[in-house]
């Protein structure tokens, strides 16, 4: 096996997708992670990091397009990271995701799953309800929340900072997302995957912020919309923040543009049905339970309902949603979920969770001890859940089934319902 050098050009076939949005091609045997490939794709890429098993590359000029290549719809595209697979037939885009959790539940998870994961869709255009803004990244440090330095392949480019040193100066906001492989911030002017509610207030937004000083832009501007049109926050001058009602399956859910929600509107209703299924019983346990999007639905099948959820204002809401529908059944605690199960002294008919992208892996010690009858898992990323569904059932859960929702298409993400059963109950 050669290993090519970085700078060094190759002629290479892609193959297929890997999770996290690009293409995966091989050449002497090493495998070639190549952002903006599609399958079947003959190709020139550039090698631009080299690591012991794998080396990433940028797409340079594609020689024979693949079967399922298509023109991308936003002229953003392939500068803007909020969209990997514009580029891609929508129907291989689903079909991908579905060998995607196919594939994490046998190589992370160790499950044998010869049958096609079922991958549920809608529109996948004009399909976001909520979205986050960001402003000029103007030096090499973070400015999204984490600590130290970007590395080298995320820094900005000499044509970045030179914008971001004419904003610092007095120019006009940069306003967008962040950039493909960076964390500078790309102009965005068009959006197609918004909501056209929040694609048409763009302009809005950069003309408020504009009208500030400098010292007083925020670092990022989250909107939401819903029933009654869109919301923006912080309060920008002419844009007043406001709540943000949702109706889904029946309910009324009032949320903040900073809340935590599904985004998909065309989807969200099947995925609330999909996951509470059948459920039926006397307990039920909800866990990281947001603003009670799920809550509410289980009060209607659940003599009780136990929500739990950490974050203060998402709690708060969801103690306004329950009380605006008038489920007197459910009870909304504020609290991790580990710290609720250490304190718990109840067993639940059902458990129902869905974990932030990190998983429930601190949760599934105390889950196991909980023994509830039965379980549904909820999960934003395919190599968490498999990772859980694997302990779960080493644990003494029987893995029933295992479905998709694409609730962001246009990207690699895939949101998956799992549903387990107590062997021996």
């Amino acid at each position: 096996m050669t290993i090519p050098a970085v700078g060094e050009r190759l002629e290479v076939r892609v193959e297929r997708f890997g999770y996290g949005g690009f293409a995966i091609a091989r050449h002497d045997g090493l495998a070639v992670f190549v952002p903006f490939g599609a399958p079947g794709d003959r190709a020139v890429v550039e090698v631009t990091e080299v690591e012991k098993t794998f080396v990433r590359a940028r797409l340079v000029e594609v020689l024979e397009p693949g079967p399922d290549r298509v023109a991308p719809r936003c002229r953003h595209y392939g500068e803007c990271g909020g969209c990997q697979l514009q580029h891609v037939d929508y129907r291989a885009q689903v079909a991908a995701k579905a060998e995607i959790v196919r594939d994490a539940l046998v190589r992370t998870g160790g499950f044998d799953w010869p049958q096609p994961v079922v991958v549920h869709h809608a529109e996948p255009w004009g399909y976001r309800v909520r979205t986050q803004l960001k402003l000029t990244a103007t030096s090499g440090l973070r400015d999204d929340g984490a600590h130290g330095r970007l590395r080298k392949r995320e820094r900005p480019s000499p044509e970045e900072r030179r914008a971001a040193a004419a904003a610092s100066a007095g120019g006009p906001p940069v306003l967008g997302f962040h950039r493909a492989l960076s964390h500078s911030t790309l102009d965005v002017h068009e959006c197609p995957v918004l909501a056209p509610e929040l694609e048409k207030g763009l302009p809005e937004v950069r003309k408020a912020i504009a009208s500030l000083p400098r010292s007083e832009w925020p670092y990022q501007v989250d909107g939401a919309c819903g029933v009654g049109g869109a919301s923006w926050a912080p309060d920008l001058p002419g844009m007043r923040k406001d709540l943000v009602e949702h109706e889904v399956g029946g309910f009324r859910y009032l949320i903040e543009p900073e809340s935590f929600f599904q985004g998909n509107r065309h989807l969200v209703g099947e995925l609330v049905a999909g996951a509470i299924g059948d459920e039926r019983g006397g307990l039920c346990f909800d866990l990281y339970a947001g603003v009670g999007l799920f809550s509410l639905p289980l009060s209607r099948r659940f003599g009780r309902v136990v929500a739990v959820e950490d974050e203060r204002r998402a709690c708060t809401l969801g103690r306004v949603n329950v009380k605006t529908n008038r489920c007197d059944n459910v009870t909304y605690l504020r609290s991790t979920t580990e710290g609720f199960l250490r304190d718990n002294k109840e067993r639940p008919d059902l458990v129902l969770m869905d974990p932030p992208r990190l998983g429930a892996k601190p949760a599934i010690p105390l889950l196991l001890q909980l023994r509830a009858r039965r379980m549904v898992y909820v999960s934003c990323d395919p190599q968490t859940l498999a990772r859980d569904l694997r302990q779960l059932v080493d644990g003494g859960y029987v893995l029933e089934q295992v479905e998709g929702y694409d609730m962001f298409p246009q990207t690699f993400h895939v949101e998956a319902v799992a549903r387990l059963r107590l062997a021996n109950p």
